[in-house]
């Protein structure tokens, strides 16, 4: 008797070992902040890779708390061949949020830096992630040396069917800047020697279609 409850021990033992789960191991995340800029930093734990963000700390359209997959928008500073460029960005878009979509169908972003002269930056859809940002050429070239000095940004969101932020289509937002130099130093830093990212395998035009879908309603 004392045997067979024995081996009733171990194979439960057993089975519970066998219905066991690995833990999951989340990428490690790091905040900085620079004047008005804060840098936010996702590493990878399979490839060490880091991808960081460098966005005004005030959001152009505050992400919904309440909702995980909630997106915001943000004034940002990218990296485009080689220059670091203003842009506007609605990231890990989902089809539970169209309004935000709206900024990757035909949407664009009038931008002025200081008292020059304003420019238009077109949207468009970078695997989930809406960015809008100065085209190449003489355009980017502009934005390029005008920002790191600038002291105001005055953006205006253009997007089809509804307003992104929620208010009306004419609606400008202002920013105070501040350090911008010394916040695209980091980033550059942060940058550097990072290895190439491997296209994204997203069916990127199949999740335009679905959001276009979802605007004309």
């Amino acid at each position: 008797m004392r045997g067979m409850m024995a081996l009733a021990v171990v194979v439960a033992f057993a089975g519970g070992e066998a219905l066991g789960q690995a833990r999951v191991v989340t990428p490690a995340m790091s905040d900085e902040q620079v004047g008005p800029w804060v840098m936010t930093c996702r590493t990878d734990p399979m490839t060490d890779r880091s991808d960081c963000t460098l966005r005004h700390r005030l959001w152009l359209e505050l992400p919904d708390l309440q909702r995980a997959s909630s997106v915001g928008v943000a004034f940002e500073i990218v990296l485009r061949d080689g220059q670091a460029l203003p842009a506007v960005t609605a990231r890990a878009l989902s089809l539970s949020d169209p309004q935000r979509g709206a900024l990757a169908v035909g949407g664009t972003v009038e931008l002025r830096l200081d008292s020059e002269p304003a420019m238009v930056m077109p949207c468009t859809l970078e695997g989930r992630d809406a960015i809008c940002a100065p085209e190449p050429g003489e355009t980017s070239a502009r934005a390029a040396a005008l920002l790191p000095e600038a002291r105001r940004v005055l953006l205006r969101l253009k997007a089809p069917a509804r307003a992104v932020t929620g208010g009306g289509s004419d609606d400008i937002l202002a920013l105070d800047l501040g350090e911008t130099s010394r916040a695209i130093a980091l980033l550059r830093e942060r940058a550097s020697g990072q290895p190439p990212r491997p296209p994204a395998p997203s069916a990127t035009s199949s999740f335009l279609e679905q959001l276009e879908r979802m605007l004309r309603r």
